[in-house]
């Protein structure tokens, strides 16, 4: 038994509990790829391509976010395995982008089917203790179903990691050709539907400007991201501090005059 593969898998199971448990005590975002893939990268001995590719991944994922029932596909296992693929077979950053949406895909359906049996299982219980009255087992069933749920998607991506990519990559070439592209098409999608997401937030009349300045700055000015983002704090600072200074009450006193 390979000693280092087992303790590496071990880790990733860490990983992928800690993101998966992302909203368990408040929204951490822990389960973003430009979290994950760093992470994983640490794991791995490579913690500069992991934040190369979580930075990747993320793009993709941008405008995957869960909108009432509908669920998008599950970032988490699909960065975990996109960026073990990178780091252990010295692929580029591009792969990690074609098996992360598949993988991504499939575990979505996998988490459905918990979601459907397991917790709709968990919900009787619950229901049967609550007309009993009995609120301390209605709670922990309520904790044991969210973190068994959670455990259970840590431990089959680790068990994913630890049985090796090519045997993934075997399982993903018995997967439709068409399915396949159809995934490639949605993914390519999906970093236009967050910028969508975002441009529609920041086109607005009053910051429209704004907008256009940046564009400018980088189209024509070749001043990187972080220069435009030092540009936009300059601004902000500029126009809080007029803002704050007209809108300043000045207190006078009687005994003045």
């Amino acid at each position: 038994m390979n000693t280092n593969l087992v303790v590496q898998s071990l880790l990733i199971v860490l990983v992928a509990f800690i993101s998966y448990m992302h909203c368990y005590i408040g929204s951490t975002m822990s389960n973003r790829p430009i979290i994950v893939a760093p992470l994983v990268g640490l794991v791995l001995g490579d913690l500069t391509l992991g934040i190369q590719i979580g930075a990747t991944l993320e793009l993709i994922f941008l405008g995957a976010v869960p909108i009432g029932a509908s669920n998008p596909p599950d970032m988490v296992s699909g960065t975990i395995i996109g960026t073990s693929f990178v780091i252990l077979s010295g692929s580029n950053i591009g792969a990690a982008v074609a098996l992360a949406v598949p993988v991504a895909t499939l575990v979505l359906l996998f988490d459905n089917l918990l979601m459907m049996f397991v917790l709709t299982s968990s919900s009787h219980m619950a229901d049967k203790y609550a007309k009993l009255g009995d609120y301390k087992a209605v709670e922990r069933i309520v904790v044991l179903s969210s973190i068994g749920n959670k455990l259970i998607l840590a431990l089959v991506v680790g068990f994913a990691f630890y049985i090796g990519i090519p045997v993934i990559e075997q399982v993903l070439e018995v997967i439709p050709a068409f399915i396949i592209t159809g995934m490639d098409v949605a993914a390519g999608m999906l970093p236009a539907i967050g910028f969508a997401m975002l441009a529609k937030m920041l086109l607005t009349k009053e910051l429209f400007a704004y907008l256009l300045a940046g564009f400018l700055l980088a189209a024509y000015f070749q001043l990187p991201v972080f220069g435009i983002a030092l540009v936009g704090l300059v601004i902000a600072l500029l126009i809080f501090h007029t803002k704050t200074g007209n809108n300043m009450e000045v207190n006078v006193d009687d005994n003045e005059f």
